[in-house]
């Protein structure tokens, strides 16, 4: 059986009605083998299908509208020799693509226990700044600069040396870091908040957002976290800091909450874009029977923002992160008014599917607009950047949007206009796909200076390597001094 999709886009073009299969590499749920698996549709939708010689059958879902997700695949184009960057970036083959969006993991000690934790955090261990050097050091030596890096946890902001270690990852060619943060620490400790707004025009908060009922925050969190959620976004702005709320969802927990976050985000002028992640089967909140339909996908997320902002936001608005797999992550931009009230999504303006060359590393897409378009499109770039601001005020030009034109030269006027929205659904067990790991760019840094794919590093390494190197004190709890 032949594979398409991914290698022959053209066979999963929007509108086709040619039954369509791929072959993949993927694991077995319960021991973890490699067996070989199939994506299939299956009464209008897409499952993975794969038979382990000891466990049987098992069968995923990858997406409940599969004419969706063909439409999301036409945005990424031909891979040729492994590569996926195009323009003056080659990917090696034989080392996959270069890492655009790195996650250092400075603690796994957590001041929560939240039930849907994908690394199970737990524990009193805190990286030292000599370890978090040496891994840089050795991540470096390897790759000359990075997009993005994210300091992570369990929760980074509890560790007793934080500031020595933002300080630190400042010295290094990184573009922009996020700490990814609950936001406790951010609601109780001035400063903390002091130590973030000094570094403001680099560093940023990736903050843990997912419902405004106590019955979903007992779930997700463990306990319901509204007024320390809502203290913690008011004193970021307060800060001076720019902010990506994350919501995590789940079918019948919160998804009926999705329109609800979006008009949260539009309220808050320091937001600057939401990232919604589907809960996955890892961790604390691993789960044998997760392979089952109810299952929350990309495609349903997208559905979801139509339907709960009353068209504000379409399907069609969003499009696949072509420098990746196409299954990975789907994104829109858009031009708030200056009320922030609404939003003119871009791809109603302009047609991304006449750039996808661009994307390709068979073409070094020349011009002003596909430059703009190649750097831009992407759900790691800095969205406060100068740059990338003259690339958005560019792209939004050419789509006819004059609205733009009063916040040329005003950067922060023209930041606070643009919006982000990213669906990211990250693997696990049931859903594992060796394709997506070899064309994956977001990955940890290990012990050894090593970055894996961080879908492969939940799956089959966390929980599985020896302990970082690490300084054994006791958990700092919440409201004590920082």
């Amino acid at each position: 059986m032949k594979p398409t999709g991914v290698d022959n886009p053209e066979t999963m073009a929007a509108g086709s009605d040619a039954p369509w299969t791929e072959e993949t590499q993927s694991l077995c749920p319960q021991c973890l083998r490699d067996i070989p698996a199939v994506l299939t549709e299956h009464g209008g939708r897409v499952w993975m299908e794969s038979v382990c010689p000891r466990h049987g059958a098992s069968r995923a879902l990858l997406a409940s509208d599969a004419g969706e997700y063909r439409r999301l695949r036409q945005y990424v184009p031909a891979r040729v020799g492994g590569g996926c960057c195009g323009g003056d970036t080659v990917c090696d083959p034989n080392s996959g693509p270069p890492v655009c969006v790195l996650l250092l993991e400075i603690t796994l000690a957590c001041n929560l226990r939240c039930p849907t934790c994908y690394a199970d955090a737990h524990g009193h261990d805190f990286m030292t700044v000599d370890e978090a050097r040496r891994r840089l050091d050795e991540f470096f030596r390897r790759q000359s600069a990075l997009d993005l890096l994210m300091l992570s946890g369990g929760e980074p902001t509890i560790h007793p040396q934080f500031a020595e270690i933002l300080d630190l990852a400042l010295e290094y060619p990184i573009g922009r870091i996020l700490v990814n943060t609950n936001g406790l620490r951010i609601a109780q400790s001035d400063a903390l908040c002091a130590t973030l707004s000094r570094h403001r025009d680099k560093v940023e908060l990736f903050f843990s957002f997912s419902s405004f009922r106590p019955d979903v925050h007992e779930r997700l969190y463990g306990r319901d976290l509204r007024a320390e959620k809502e203290l913690a976004l008011q004193k970021a702005g307060e800060a001076g800091l720019f902010v990506t709320l994350v919501p995590t969802v789940e079918r019948g927990v919160n998804d009926d909450e999705i329109g609800d976050l979006y008009r949260y985000a539009l309220a808050h002028d320091h937001v600057n874009g939401l990232n919604f992640q589907p809960v996955m089967s890892s961790g604390r909140y691993e789960h044998d029977d997760y392979a089952a339909p109810e299952r929350l996908t990309l495609t349903d997320v997208i559905a979801l923002l139509e339907a709960q902002t009353g068209g504000a936001l379409r399907r069609s608005d969003f499009v696949g992160l072509p420098c990746s797999h196409p299954d990975c992550s789907a994104l829109t931009y858009g031009l708030l008014d200056a009320r922030r009230e609404t939003i003119t999504p871009l791809p109603r303006h302009l047609d991304v599917a006449q750039y996808l060359d661009l994307f390709s590393d068979r073409i070094s897409f020349a011009g002003v607009i596909g430059g703009a378009a190649r750097r831009v499109w992407s759900d790691t770039v800095h969205l406060r950047g100068a740059r990338t601001l003259r690339d958005l005020a560019i792209l939004f030009m050419r789509g006819g949007l004059r609205d733009v034109l009063p916040l040329l030269g005003k950067p922060e006027q023209m930041g606070r206009r643009v919006f982000r929205i990213v669906v990211k659904p990250f693997m696990d067990a049931h859903t594992y796909d060796r394709r997506r790991i070899d064309q994956c760019c977001t990955k940890i840094l290990t012990e050894t200076g090593e970055a894996i794919s961080f879908c492969e590093y939940n799956i089959l390494h966390r929980g599985r390597r020896p302990r970082a190197a690490g300084i054994a004190l006791p958990m700092v709890t919440q409201g004590a001094p920082l």
